[in-house]
């Protein structure tokens, strides 16, 4: 399988919502070979669709995201509030790349296509891909930002915010440990800030809480600890996902995951 995660960043390019577009499964089907290159684009995958179905990703008309084994086995499937590879970042060569988002077959419904477009990759970047919207009113979308991992000062760890809430009327402002940065306040839908230096936690230490409140507001909707790796130059992204009055699997969360 080639690591052709670059799929996904080229879908964020691709920006363009594609209905009733089938994709031939016998085309798709073929895994690609696992080859990494020296250099290239770096990009993870996050499924920020709260009502969304599970989605694979293709590129150049095979499969990318998932393992297959013994054919015509099922791609793997990336599920709401999941991100791929799950690990570090893909590796993608540096180019051009047909990238496809697909909502498998399933019974007797067809494979459909719902993002669809050929973008150039941009060797030696970082990317994160959010597939955000929602599902019931046909808006889904990319959200591509840019990953910038140097750290200013190797004794600090570093975070940042993301917002996908979907049906978001306000901005977020998000605090660590009651801490509201300037740089963290009033995110709106669709938005990611800087990454900015926290003090990594000690081993051992409590959690860390995390605050998440509607802007000039005070209550706290999404409360949440974590606990940061005592890894000095660490990034962690917060990202905000469901939607305003959501219950269940749609409920309004925060979600902390490492950048690198």
């Amino acid at each position: 399988m080639k690591q052709y995660h670059s799929i996904i960043k080229n879908l964020l390019f691709a920006g363009a919502l594609t209905t009733g577009l089938f994709a031939c499964v016998g085309e798709s089907s073929d895994q690609l070979t696992i080859v990494t290159p020296a250099s290239g684009a770096r990009v993870k995958f996050h499924h920020a669709v709260s009502d969304g179905p599970g989605i694979s990703i293709l590129v150049n008309n095979r499969q990318f995201s998932g393992v297959l084994t013994t054919a015509p086995a099922t791609p793997g499937i990336i599920t709401y509030g999941n991100f791929y590879p799950a690990n570090d970042y893909a590796t993608i060569e540096a180019g051009s790349a047909k990238v496809e988002v697909i909502v498998p077959a399933a019974g007797t419904t067809a494979q459909t296509t719902i993002i669809s477009g050929t973008v150039p990759l941009e060797a030696n970047k970082y990317y994160s891909v959010f597939a955000i919207g929602s599902a019931a009113a046909a808006n889904l979308e990319p959200l591509v930002v840019e990953d910038k991992l140097t750290p200013a000062d190797t004794s600090k760890a570093y975070l940042r915010v993301v917002n996908t809430i979907v049906n978001a009327t306000t901005g977020y402002d998000v605090g660590f440990n009651g801490t509201y940065a300037a740089a963290t306040t009033n995110v709106a839908y669709k938005k990611a800030t800087d990454f900015v230096p926290i003090t990594p936690t000690a081993i051992g230490a409590a959690a860390l809480p995390i605050q998440v409140r509607a802007t000039g507001t005070t209550t706290n909707l999404a409360a949440a600890t974590f606990t940061l790796a005592p890894v000095k130059g660490r990034f962690y992204t917060v990202l905000l996902r469901g939607r305003v009055g959501g219950t269940g699997t749609q409920a309004l969360t925060s979600a902390l995951f490492t950048n690198r």
